[in-house]
């Protein structure tokens, strides 16, 4: 028996197998079986699925999309309320409002008010350690708390060879005594150094102004530079940054921007939040769970670049995903393919066909990488790889424009390989490659033909190719046409030049 779960829910996710992200709806059926028992199935079905019992424990572990498992939960015990973002259900007159917009409806209905508050969180200016900027203030006696002068700045931590605990609560400085003992700028009687030091924070919120005039000795940067450079173009973080450092940097902005050090109120004009990777359990990664990855490893076995073109191919740059050391060997095995071609490039002229998927690869990752599709960027590269390697003779123009495109994603490998060429300068100071708009199409275009919702084969036709006769290159094809055979046809579902759904009743 079966019931269909009176909610949809809403995915959105990168398909590899066509190189897109897609947004999908989905509504959920759960089904219970009447017995153990399973009936004999097709040859083709058995080598793509296989049975196994699991307790709802172990689905629960296994199933890493917070949408699967609210729903698979739901399904099996009622589940619980949604407290993530979505469509309200069961809320009366709010059902199907989204959550954001609910908030202000119910504030409404109930006479209140919306308001917005921000605080601060962690702002406690002072850490009991070793490391961090020394706080310039001495502790003197006679004149209690006095400033480090201006031209005594910065106050530095000493070298050591070591340090340990204090054993007192206070920093470790606080035992060297060689540091801790001076003279009060003041009086010029004895007094200590302040032994906290300042929280990661404090460097960390202008760092970025620092970057324009790093060398400076007189100013924390020079207002005509300043001025060139700032603000900051793209601010990308993750959900940890939004809620510490972009808050922290933005206060302490504002502030030298209050005293006149900055231009601009606000240091950075655009953020994009970055998705979380998790652990291949579908957790995120932490030393309590055994589940984390540590890139230099993965570096040694692998290479920095095959661990950087997966970071950019396994997902989309907003979406939170597991870890996969197998996505990560295939990475791998598609830079060692673009390094074998270099063995094959020759000055041999573009065909018409290379032409239009080089041209048509130009636009499309360039477009990618300005709209942070870098998933989709890599899967052009590699369309791009695979039909460098159906040519006899590599042509030169294309393999190097592959290489251009290759650059940001996998640095090391397209400089060297650059070099191989002959090319006596840095990659990495190319132009990015121009397309031909005319040479975008071929004229012909790949339909997808479906038997009864399945994929079962892929016709090659010129644009604009009437339905009666993509279903006649269907019926006539010899890997497709078995499956149409199977049943009488009740109906063609038919959009044009990408696919064709053929629907078959029993025989």
């Amino acid at each position: 028996s079966g019931k269909v779960i009176d909610f949809a829910h809403v995915d959105e996710f990168y398909a590899p197998h066509k190189g897109v992200n897609r947004h999908a709806v989905a509504t959920n059926i759960y089904l219970e079986l009447a017995d153990g028992e399973m009936d004999d199935v097709a040859e083709e079905e058995r080598a793509l699925h296989q049975v196994s019992w699991k307790t709802r424990d172990e689905m629960i572990k296994e199933i890493t999309h917070d949408n699967h498992r609210f729903v698979f939960d739901f399904a099996v015990s009622g589940g619980k309320a949604n407290t993530w973002s979505g469509t309200l259900m069961n809320s009366g007159a709010f059902d199907t409002v989204s959550n954001e917009e609910a908030k202000k409806q119910i504030t409404d209905s109930v006479g209140g008010r919306w308001v917005t508050k921000y605080k601060l969180r962690d702002w406690v200016f002072s850490r009991q350690r070793y490391w961090g900027e020394p706080i310039p203030l001495v502790h003197c006696e006679k004149d209690g708390v006095v400033p480090v002068p201006e031209s005594e700045l910065p106050v530095t931590l000493p070298e050591v060879e070591h340090y340990e605990p204090s054993g007192t609560g206070e920093s470790p400085l606080a035992n060297i005594d060689e540091w801790v003992n001076t003279t009060c700028p003041k009086c010029g009687g004895p007094a200590k150094r302040e032994t906290n030091t300042m929280p990661q924070w404090a460097g960390s919120s202008w760092y970025y102004l620092r970057y324009i005039d790093p060398k400076n000795e007189n100013a924390l940067v020079d207002k005509e530079k300043e001025a060139y450079w700032s603000p900051v173009d793209m601010y990308v973080g993750g959900a940890e940054h939004a809620t510490r450092h972009l808050i922290y940097a933005r206060f302490w902005h504002k502030f030298l921007y209050d005293i006149g050090m900055v231009s601009n109120v606000e240091p950075f004009m655009k953020l994009k939040s970055v998705g979380l990777i998790f652990g291949e359990d579908g957790r995120k990664m932490g030393k309590r769970y055994g589940n984390v990855v540590n890139p230099d490893d993965i570096v040694r076995e692998f290479g920095a670049d095959a661990l950087r073109v997966y970071e950019m191919f396994m997902g989309p740059f907003e979406q939170a995903i597991a870890w996969s050391t197998d996505g990560l060997v295939g990475t791998r095995r598609f830079l060692e393919k673009v390094a074998r071609c270099a063995q094959r490039v020759t000055d041999a002229a573009v065909s018409d066909d290379l032409a239009v998927v080089m041209n048509q690869s130009i636009k499309k990752i360039g477009e990618d990488i300005e709209g942070f599709r870098m998933n989709t960027a890599v899967s052009q590269l590699m369309i791009l790889m695979n039909a460098l390697e159906k040519e006899t003779e590599v042509p030169r123009v294309a393999y190097e424009s592959l290489l251009r495109m290759l650059a940001p994603v996998a640095p090391f490998l397209a400089e060297e390989l650059w070099e191989q060429l002959g090319h006596t300068t840095s990659i990495h100071l190319e132009d990015w490659p121009s397309f031909d708009a005319a040479k975008l199409t071929s004229g012909e275009v790949s339909i997808a033909v479906q038997v009864n919702g399945k994929v079962r084969g892929v016709l090659t036709c010129p644009q604009g190719t009437p339905e009666a006769t993509v279903l006649a290159l269907a019926r006539g094809d010899q890997k497709i046409a078995p499956w149409v055979e199977k049943g009488s046809i009740l109906r063609v579902i038919y959009v044009p030049d990408k696919v064709i759904n053929i629907v078959l009743g029993g025989d």
